[in-house]
């Protein structure tokens, strides 16, 4: 009972993340420019798990929360015309404090049970979303970096990573963007969190292209 009441907490302050990232309307949405798409890596998942909500940070059943600094991530997801675009899936999946990826095979090594691994939700109504997991960490000489892949019926689909702000640079081969500003705009501001101690809050908006007419 108390985890089932965790968990509904945790979801419940997801909820009021993506609600404080909401905007005031405009008379006239500006042009925006698409977010850059990235390497999807080696890493997604082979098998979606039972437990795929926005809280990675905890998993359905443990009692346990997983390793690491809190991290709330939210933000809106939009269109190159500035419009929201309400419904649109987006998928995050991430190593977990020990730099292990989960659900993927032959990735061996200690991984940490009371990550989620992956997760997806859905924009409301004023295209916000909203994830609670853990701050990305460093791992066989890669920058700490979050996985996306987003979708909706009228936008073409994107799958890039969010890097930490100034933590970017690339130390491997064959992944990533090249050019330093490229790079800049798929990185998010970390700030300490309002609501939950020891814990951190970003906030980052999606733009993606339409689908051609």
């Amino acid at each position: 009972m108390g985890d089932a009441r965790s968990r509904r907490a945790a979801l419940a302050r997801l909820a009021s993340i993506a609600a404080a990232t909401a905007m005031p309307a405009v008379a006239q949405p500006r042009a925006l420019d698409a977010t850059p798409p990235d390497a999807e890596g080696p890493f997604y998942p082979a098998r979606i798990p039972r437990d795929a909500d926005a809280d990675l940070a905890r998993v359905a059943g443990r009692a346990s929360v997983a390793r690491g600094t809190p991290l709330a991530l939210a933000g809106r997801v939009l269109s190159t015309d500035g419009k929201p675009l309400v419904g649109a899936r987006l998928e995050l999946w991430q190593c977990d404090a020990n730099g292990r990826y989960h659900h993927v095979d032959g990735d061996a090594g200690e991984r940490d049970d009371n990550f989620q691994g992956y997760g997806v939700t859905t924009t409301d109504a004023a295209g916000r979303y909203a994830f609670r997991t853990i701050r990305p960490v460093p791992y066989g000489g890669r920058p700490p970096h979050l996985h996306f892949k987003l979708s909706h019926a009228t936008a073409q689909p994107l799958t890039t990573q969010l890097y930490p702000r100034g933590e970017s640079a690339e130390r491997g081969i064959g992944f990533g963007l090249s050019g330093r500003e490229t790079r800049s705009r798929l990185e998010f501001a970390m700030r300490p969190s309002a609501s939950e101690p020891d814990a951190l809050a970003a906030v980052y908006d999606f733009v993606l292209r339409r689908n051609a007419a």
